[in-house]
Order: C-alpha cells, then structure tokens, then sequence
C-alpha cells in the first residue's frame, strides 16, 4: 500500500512539472518582448512659452520655428515613444537645436531606431537695398567714416539682438561687426565707425535666419580734412608778429597745407607760416612782416585724396582777429 502510493506521488510529480514548463513555454511564446522603436510625439516650446509639436516622418523630426521669433541655441523636449521603449537622450533634457541633434529609440526587443531635428523657419526672404551713404569720387564707391550707410526694404526684424550688421573685406573675406544706429521692419541705419581699417568692402545684413551681402563694394576712408569753428575758436583774439600757436584738430587738420586771414580793412590775404604738424595737430606761426591790424575771415587749403579732390574752405571768425607788434 505504501509503496504503490509512493510511485503514484512520484508520477504525478514529473506530470505537473512538465505540464508547468510547457505553459511557461507557452506563456513565453504569447508575450514576447515589444519590438516598437517609433517617436510618437515630440513638443518644445516657442520664444513665448508656447507649445511647438515637430511633424515626424521615419528619419527626422520637422520644427516649424514661428516667423519673427528669436531661434534657440537649446531646446527642451517633451518626447513619447512606442510603449516599452525608451529614448535618448531622455524627453527633458536640454539639448542643442541643431540638425546635427540624434535621438535614439530603443525598443523592448534591442531594436534602435534613429531621428534628426530638421528646423524649418517660417521666416519671409529678406528685401532690402542700400539707399544713401555710399558716395562716388572718380568711378570709386567709398563711405567716410563716422557716416551712415542706409537700407531700405522689407521683412527686416526690427530687433538688434535679432538682425546684425558687417562690413565684408573683399580681400581676406573676414568681417567686422558694425552697429546698428536705427532700425525698422522697412529699414535701417549702419555707422561705419572710426575703427574699421582701410580696405575694400561690402555691406552684410543677418536678420533672423535670413542674410543678404550686397554685391556693391565700396572703399572705407577718412573724410576730407577740415578745422570746425570750435576748433578755430582756441584762436586767441590779439596775436603778435612772430607769434607761434597751435590749432588741435580731430578731422586730419595735419593734412592742411595752407592757411590764410583776410585783412578786414583791406580785404587782402595773408598765409600765415606753417611751422609743424603733427597728427590732429598744426602749429602755425604769424609773420613778421603780416600788416598789422583787424582780421575777420580764414581759409586753409587741403591737398587731394584717393577719394576726394584738393579743396579750399572758408569762413569767418566769430570775433575779429587783432594782429599787433
């Protein structure tokens, strides 16, 4: 009795786990491991907060970045991909807003799958022309410095951190940023300042994602020398015969090679001598033969440049001049 219940245990043992191990078998057949690596749904948001879905094909993740809105450098996702998977780098994390960024999903089974950002930025072409500023001296375009070159157009981002201005050099193709004096959605004014060395160049206008490079170029130049009336103001109102003073100048007053006074009563001319010059700086000396007596109008003569002939300017004293012994 013992013994036959003994081998009917053991029988029914080696039954019930072959039985088990083939409904594990078949469990395991039923519920193999997820082989889905898709995004779903890919969200960042915009420059005000707002939420931005990509329309997503097999290979790339397509941003349409809003018109007129500053473009990131880095983005935060909100990424959902097929269940059981994961993605990475991980939906929330910060990445760069390049269409170099990668995104790898991995399936439940090992199976990857690869996207890319591709940015689309609905923004319009840029419409723009240079107006005024550049000016013409013997077939030769070229902009003083310390002058304005002026744009007109369409589409322009009225906003300095968003649309950037650079002179080109023709000869190196480096670039020189330059500021911005005002601007507009239909125009905008650039200073070409008093740093930019001489050369050959052409305008560059960045707005947004858009660029244009003008085709004119132009030449970067000192304008022609001058001496301003605050300047002659230093003038002391009584000199003497053979008196020597300085006038400063900030326009290239060094490059004067002839300055005269008019003799109030007679109307005659007079050169007074030049004695040194420096740069920004003309020591003038009055002979010693000058007549003496009331002077009220001034010239100085300037020689030509690459960009301008040689010139005369005049004009009168705000007080009169008294030369005396």
């Amino acid at each position: 009795m013992n013994t036959t219940y003994k081998r009917f245990s053991a029988s029914s043992y080696y039954l019930f786990l072959f039985c088990l191990l083939s409904l594990f078998s078949a469990c395991k057949k039923e519920y193999e491991d997820f082989p889905y690596a898709d995004i779903v749904s890919f969200t960042i948001k915009d420059a005000h907060g707002n939420p931005l879905k990509a329309v997503i094909d097999e290979k790339n993740l397509i941003i349409y970045w809003p018109s007129g809105q500053a473009v990131p450098d880095n983005i935060v996702p909100t990424i959902v991909v097929s269940e059981r998977a994961n993605v990475s780098p991980a939906s929330g994390l910060s990445v760069a807003f390049k269409e170099t960024t990668r995104f790898v999903v991995t399936a439940q089974n090992g199976t990857t799958k690869e996207y890319l950002i591709k940015k689309v930025i609905n923004q319009p072409l840029l419409k723009i022309n240079i107006s005024s500023g550049i000016s013409v001296y013997n077939t030769k375009n070229f902009v003083n410095r310390g002058s304005n070159i002026n744009v007109t157009g369409d589409n322009i981002i009225a906003n300095k951190e968003q649309t950037k201005a650079f002179l080109v050099n023709t000869a190196n193709n480096t670039e020189k940023e330059i500021a911005i004096a005002t601007i507009t959605p239909i125009a905008l004014s650039v200073t070409v300042d008093n740093t930019v060395p001489d050369g050959t160049y052409q305008l560059k206008i960045v707005s947004g994602q858009r660029s244009v490079v003008f085709e004119r170029t132009f030449g970067v130049t000192d304008s022609r020398p001058a001496i301003t009336p605050i300047e002659l103001s230093a003038i002391k109102l009584t000199l003497k015969l053979g008196e020597e003073f300085v006038l400063n100048g900030a326009n290239r007053i060094e490059l004067v090679n002839k300055f005269s006074i008019r003799n109030a009563a007679t109307k005659e001319t007079y050169d007074l001598i030049i004695k040194e010059t420096k740069t920004g700086q003309l020591t003038l000396k009055v002979p010693d033969n000058l007549p003496t007596g009331n002077y009220d109008l001034y010239s100085y003569n300037y020689p030509a440049g690459e960009y301008y002939a040689a010139g005369i300017a005049s004009g009168y004293f705000d007080d009169i001049i008294t030369v005396v012994n």
